[in-house]
């Protein structure tokens, strides 16, 4: 596909500048030295190792080795015959020189190659990232944020510059936020994480989970401030907010019902169960029967053996008729009704019953 040939095209484009450069500096290195003459006749090697030097610095590696190659031959031809002697010796040390020139230049592309592709994959994944993040320095003070931080508070990058981390918070949160950031840099913690207010530029207040990790200048050397990630959680709150207000009034529900209702485990003790219940077998404390069997209460032994055997099959109980003990020993005519309830994976996680009077 023609998409997939770009990377080699580019390539070998690089490949054939470098040999380029490299030619075109060793031939007018010879062809300078030579027109000007004498001018160059103290040093008159000093254009070719200039040229060897541009080619390992603006070449590839291996035209800056055949450039230095190129230029101990060509070095006869860069002076007039008979007027200067380039003796073995001035080109053995022009070679020598060269190269190790050429290894120093060599090693500082490769440094300066590494510490782009870095810094490029370091701005993608800034620019990039899902998450608002912002450099911060000891004090607290933005540096840098990244465009999801815009997008997450609604603020321009240049509304964040050399303002404190914290100015976006809700008031109510910024003092305890603030002293947790100082105790953070002063402290030994690598990295430390909560969930606080925001305001938006348009005035809503959104719940986010801040991670706030330390930031030093080396291995062994100081804080220099602190990395910022900041993730909006406000839908997750939401919903577990709706979740705890659901279960509060499901348990309204369960607790106001005039019917009795009961919830077991798999092995048929008593976990939960209501008011209703409670009265229907003359109990007054919910503690008196946590923790019994609800086979226990059956005072027919064939309701019982039955109401055993739903709970281990894991199935259920439709319209038992029986007698329930009290807790006065008195007996009393109920119908119980059983169906197990599963966890996402299928699994029986407990059993929900209800129990009328007769």
């Amino acid at each position: 596909m023609p998409v997939a040939d770009h990377p080699d095209r580019a390539s070998i484009v690089r490949e054939v500048t470098g040999y380029a450069i490299a030619f075109a500096a060793v031939a007018a290195a010879i062809i300078v030295t030579r027109v000007t003459w004498p001018f160059f006749s103290r040093t008159p090697l000093i254009l070719l190792f200039t040229a060897t030097f541009a080619a390992a610095r603006w070449g590839n590696e291996t035209a800056a080795l055949l450039a230095i190659l190129g230029a101990a031959f060509g070095a006869s031809f860069a002076v007039p015959a008979g007027t200067v002697l380039v003796d073995e010796s001035a080109i053995i040390l022009f070679v020598s020189g060269s190269l190790i020139v050429n290894r120093i230049i060599i090693g500082r592309n490769r440094a300066e190659t590494a510490l782009r592709a870095s810094e490029a994959q370091f701005r993608a994944a800034w620019d990039n990232s899902a998450f608002g993040a912002a450099l911060l320095n000891r004090r607290g003070l933005v540096e840098r944020i990244n465009p999801a931080m815009e997008r997450t508070l609604g603020y321009p990058s240049a509304a964040w510059g050399g303002v404190s981390f914290g100015y976006f918070s809700h008031p109510d949160d910024q003092a305890e936020e603030r002293a947790r950031f100082a105790a953070f840099i002063d402290g030994s913690e690598e990295w430390y994480h909560r969930e606080q207010r925001y305001r938006r530029a348009d005035g809503a207040i959104i719940w986010c989970r801040v991670t706030m990790s330390a930031t030093s200048d080396g291995a062994g050397g100081g804080r220099t401030g602190a990395l910022m990630v900041v993730e909006d959680v406000s839908r997750r709150r939401r919903a577990e907010e709706d979740l705890r207000a659901w279960e509060a009034r499901y348990q309204r529900l369960f607790e106001q019902v005039p019917i009795g209702l009961f919830q077991c485990g798999v092995d048929g003790r008593l976990v939960a169960v209501n008011a209703a219940f409670l009265a229907l077998l003359g109990h007054e404390s919910i503690e008196t029967v946590l923790g019994a069997r609800i086979a226990d209460f059956i005072g027919d032994r064939d309701a019982r053996a039955s109401m055993q055997d739903a709970l281990v099959s894991g199935g259920g109980v439709h319209e038992l008729r029986t007698s329930l003990r009290m807790k006065d020993g008195g007996r009393v005519a109920a119908m119980i009704e059983v169906r197990p309830v599963r966890t996402a994976d299928g699994v029986i996680g407990c059993l929900d019953g209800i129990v009328r009077l007769l």
